[in-house]
């Protein structure tokens, strides 16, 4: 064994031949001297042997220990790997300097050759033959023979050459390379290069109710395959494919694959993980499906500049329905998205999104306009405005501005049940102030309100808009135990038809919370003012009102807490009780307009409030105490909250006498009972139900129960019951719709290969299917096809039918419509299957 101070092989005679196998020669690499020294054998160091136990053997690594001995005394520098860049993300830094840094880099550290045979002549050539190994710093190479040119600092290698170097395996008859700059050439080879990306799973793996989510999926692997008549290599992670293919398919032993692109010259760009074909035609199953002149795709799964995939539909409102999406990533923080659609029974509909973040703002624009609707009979158009601005110095802004062409803009052209059923579109300004103990905002608020023509039954009034609303917040610190706060606003109501006027409230308040180990005890006072000036009264009605209430409340609760066990495992329980006093004196508010007060929700949070009305137009009379339990399993390794049960009612010591315009006050000495269940009641099983039920008259006010199964990624089914009578014994309120619904959905494995996906959505208060879909995915590992059917029901009108058919091509593209976004809005839990773990690491997809 020689070791040599020249950058490869450099010989004191013209020529040496050495026969022994293994020979192995340490070469220190960018150091110059050219002294020969000579090395003790392999079997006198059991460290270098331990290294290289079978010099044979394929290790696709290098050595993260070599001994001074085996170096020249004049290296100085210790012999370390540099870190992988499969196990980190992507390096931007695209600039000179750092490229010569990097080079510098891998050019310091040495290599390790071995063969049967060596020899050369030197600072001009050296060979090798015979079982050639060379270990790099990032690489291996195999070859039959090898030479080496130190001064050009390349490498020429001829048969069954074989290079493995970050993630990337190329093999072929002949290869040229240079190996700092990583420039050079292949022939007739194939190529495997694997990097690793985020899965999109992790994104929609929200914790259902107050169970932990499942664990989070690790990186998976995307590999590239394809074979080219030659590959240029252009500079690290930069490959050029001329005459060849590609695909994330494995060949099987006929070098066979399901699907792959094919092109006169393919560019594979791992460091902006891009690839670029010209002349490409993609063929599946041997059967040539697209052909594109110039065509862009990314190799991470991210989106980039180019067109993306387009999506077909169909529905009975819109006809054959195709839309071209271009993207264009303008820079990291910013991109825009044109998306022409067709529908056969419209017409032609331009679309645009625009998208801007930053560390001081985040915008969303969304623009959509249809030249002369062949079945509306004239131009419809709709469009979206959010931004978010941090002014700096405590200030920050707020923009929410949005607006159709006309009220069935939705009904006609949308495919969301959010939309479908949107009403009320906000027109939304707000500026913020928040620094220290004070925090204000100004904000004005416009709708616009939408009544399709296929809504008969239920006719929507416009809402009060602000113009403006001033609200103003104190809480300054506490002095002696004595906590103060203070709220306040001032807001003009404006309306096209309805009275208008003024409003300012004010409400001081203080408390002396007392706080222990096991309770607490907090009574507040406060004094809620309130003045109105209006305008468009009628006759006999004051133009001017005020309303002094003072408001007392006395908060009590205690915790406490035991060791137990329930079905094998130990948990720590908790029993806390808590108790809650309002009184409020009663005044006459008949003559006091309704701007933006209704009926709060009568729930847990609500009964600890003190208005049960929202808004501040009304103020509720009140003598009551509320009284509820609350019990909790805790995982008593980990903290967190497995289950909760509550259970509560408020008692009334005085009738209620402040209503609102059609309610009748039923006067009783407790409310409805109340009681609530949720978190996990078994292995994998999630629930999340409550229920608000009438002793008096032995009825069931309203009822939701939810459950939701999930042992794995692509493995959930979730059902939803949600029951409303429509008329509340407490207040006799008729403008309360009754409700009964059921929803049902879920994604389950069929097969190996095979999933469902489907989602039951039933009124039956109405009888009609709210929403229906059912499809079904197949994986094949490295393509996967999807057929779903959408029925959705509008507010009332007809109900549209989509059907979506896709087939994606993993880490390429996708061809057909994307139901994915879709299935995700509709089934809580839905994975992507061909992002799941294969067997082999543990997951669900097998190979058979």
């Amino acid at each position: 064994m020689f070791a040599i101070a020249p950058r490869f092989v450099a010989y004191a005679q013209p020529v040496t031949v050495c026969r022994r196998r293994p020979v192995v020669i340490a070469l220190a690499c960018l150091f110059a001297g050219g002294q020969v020294v000579q090395a003790a054998p392999l079997h006198a160091h059991s460290d270098m042997a331990e290294l290289f136990p079978d010099a044979s053997r394929l290790v696709p690594a290098m050595p993260t220990l070599a001994l001074d001995t085996y170096r020249d005394p004049r290296v100085t520098a210790p012999l370390a790997l540099r870190p992988s860049m499969q196990l980190q993300s992507a390096v931007q830094d695209g600039s000179a300097s750092s490229a010569v840094v990097k080079k510098k880099e891998k050019a310091s550290h040495p290599a390790f050759l071995t063969a049967d045979k060596m020899g050369g002549q030197t600072d001009e050539v050296s060979h090798a033959e015979g079982h050639v190994e060379l270990r790099t710093v990032d690489g291996l190479l195999f070859a039959d023979k090898l030479d080496y040119y130190p001064l050009e600092d390349e490498v020429r290698a001829t048969g069954n050459v074989r290079l493995l170097q970050e993630g990337a395996e190329v093999s072929g008859p002949y290869l040229q390379l240079k190996m700092t700059d990583q420039v050079g050439y292949f022939e007739e080879a194939r190529y495997k290069i694997s990097r690793m990306m985020e899965n999109s799973n992790n994104d929609q793996n929200v914790s259902p109710m107050l169970a932990a989510p499942l664990p989070e999926l690790p990186l998976r692997m995307s590999t590239g395959y394809g074979q080219a008549k030659r590959i240029n290599f252009e500079g690290e992670n930069q490959f050029r494919l001329k005459g060849g293919t590609y695909s994330t398919c494995a060949p099987d032993e006929q070098t066979r694959q399901d699907w792959y692109a094919k092109s006169s010259d393919i560019k594979l760009d791992y460091d902006r993980n891009e690839g670029v074909s010209r002349n490409a035609t993609v063929y599946f199953k041997d059967v040539p499906i697209l052909y594109a002149p110039y065509l862009s795709f990314s190799l991470n799964n991210q989106r980039k500049s180019g067109v993306l995939a387009p999506t077909f539909s169909s529905s009975t409102r819109t006809g054959l329905d195709l839309s071209i999406p271009y993207y264009w990533n303008i820079a990291p923080n910013y991109d825009a998205t044109l998306t022409p659609r067709i529908m056969s029974k419209r017409g032609l509909q331009m679309g645009a999104e625009v998208r801007y973040m930053d560390h001081y703002a985040n915008s969303e624009a969304r623009v959509e306009y249809l030249a002369n609707d062949n079945q509306y009979g004239g131009n419809r158009y709709a469009y979206e405005l959010k931004h978010q601005q941090n002014l700096g110095g405590g200030f920050s802004a707020y923009l929410d501005w949005n607006g159709v062409s006309d009220d069935n803009y939705f009904t006609d052209l949308s495919s969301r049940v959010v939309q479908t059923s949107q009403r009320q579109l906000t027109r939304h300004f707000q500026l913020d102030y928040s620094r220290d103990w004070v925090s204000a905002s100004l904000r004005t608020l416009r709708y616009q309100t939408l009544n399709p023509s296929d809504e008969k039954n239920y006719h929507l009034e416009h809402p009060y808009f602000l113009e403006p609303q001033l609200t103003l917040n104190v809480h300054p610190m506490a002095w002696k135990g004595l906590e103060f706060q203070a709220q306040g606003q001032y807001t003009d109501f404006t309306h096209p038809t309805l009275e208008e006027g003024k409003r300012t409230v004010f409400y001081p308040q203080v408390s002396l919370p007392f706080i222990r180990p096991g309770y607490y005890i907090t009574p507040k006072f406060g004094l809620h003012m309130s003045r109105y000036q209006l305008d468009q009264r009628a006759a006999n009605m004051p133009e001017s009102l005020s309303r002094n209430l003072p408001i007392f409340s006395l908060d009590m609760g205690m915790t406490f807490e035991r060791e137990t066990t329930l079905l094998g495992n130990r948990w720590t329980q908790t029993l806390e009780p808590r108790l809650y006093y309002l009184n409020i004196p009663y005044r006459d508010q008949s003559r006091y307009p309704v701007f933006d007060s209704g009926l709060a929700d009568f729930n847990f949070g609500q009964i600890f409030s003190e208005n049960r009305f929202s808004g501040y137009d009304r103020i509720n009379n009140a003598r009551q105490l509320t009284a509820a339990l609350t019990t909790r399993l805790i995982d008593p390794e980990t903290g967190g909250e497995r289950a909760r049960a509550m259970v509560g009612q408020r008692y009334y010591f005085r009738d209620l006498k402040v209503g609102l315009q059609g309610e009748t006050l039923y006067h009783d000495k407790y409310s409805d009972f109340l009681v609530a269940l949720s978190g996990q009641v078994a292995p994998h099983t999630y629930v999340d139900t409550a229920a608000e039920y009438n002793f008096k008259h032995a009825t069931t006010e309203r009822a939701t129960l939810a459950a939701r199964y999930q042992p794995d990624y692509g493995k959930v089914i979730s059902i939803a019951y949600r029951y409303n009578r429509g008329v509340n014994w407490s207040t006799r309120m008729q403008n309360v719709e009754s409700m009964e619904q059921i929803d049902i959905a879920g994604q389950w494995r069929l097969s190996n290969r095979w999933y469902a996906v489907g989602r039951y959505n039933y009124a039956f208060d109405s009888s009609r299917l709210v929403e229906g879909i059912a499809g079904l995915e197949y994986n094949a590992g490295c393509w996967v096809a999807r057929a779903v059917v959408q029925r959705l029901e509008t507010t009332a009108g007809d109900p549209n039918t989509s059907m979506f058919f896709q087939l994606e091509l993993n880490d390429f593209g996708q061809i057909g419509s994307n139901p994915i976004q879709m299935l995700r809005r509709s089934v809580p839990g839905y994975s992507k299957i061909n992002e799941l773990p294969t067997l082999s690491s543990g997951g669900l997809l097998s190979d058979d």
